[in-house]
């Protein structure tokens, strides 16, 4: 009988030292999450928009543009930046990523500035916030699955 209380004690301090090494590897988990969504966001500057979108993205990842309809895949998404103004940027910062307790699947949120040509052919400052959905693929990086942004009003100082 005294094995049993020494078999609990075991299981106890096993069961508390897994908890530990996940809690460990969400946090990594997410320090990589924000890191990728910041090269990727710097990425944008260096090779493009569209083509930055491309890089990140999973094979099967979903744009979902405000006012527009859903656009899946390399293809679609390709296409969603087919007619992006030459010389417009867009630039986001991260400031939050959770990671799903599985080490899968995770999110980033953030905000984006975006300067382009206006109607009148001005160039303009938009601003917005934005969500993504991000996928661990088997090299052990993310690419995102989901994109989706939303206008915003400028920020206040």
């Amino acid at each position: 009988m005294r094995l049993v209380p020494v078999l609990i004690l075991g299981m106890s301090i096993a069961a508390a030292a897994t908890t530990a090494a996940r809690s460990e590897d969400a946090e990594d988990d997410k320090a990589a999450l924000l890191r990728t969504d910041k090269e990727f966001s710097d990425a944008a500057q260096k090779v493009g928009v569209g083509e930055a979108f491309l890089r990140y993205a999973d094979e099967n990842a979903t744009m979902l543009p405000a006012g527009d309809d859903a656009a899946t895949g390399l293809d679609a998404i390709k296409q969603q930046f087919a007619d992006y103004p030459k010389g417009a940027t867009l630039v986001w910062k991260p400031v939050r990523a959770e990671v799903a307790q599985s080490g899968d699947l995770g999110y980033t949120i953030g905000t984006y500035e975006t300067r382009g040509p206006g109607p009148d052919g001005r160039f303009v400052t938009r601003y917005g916030k934005y969500c993504s959905v991000w996928k661990k693929q088997k090299d052990g990086g993310w690419k995102w699955v989901v994109d989706v942004g939303t206008p915003s009003p400028a920020p206040r100082d």
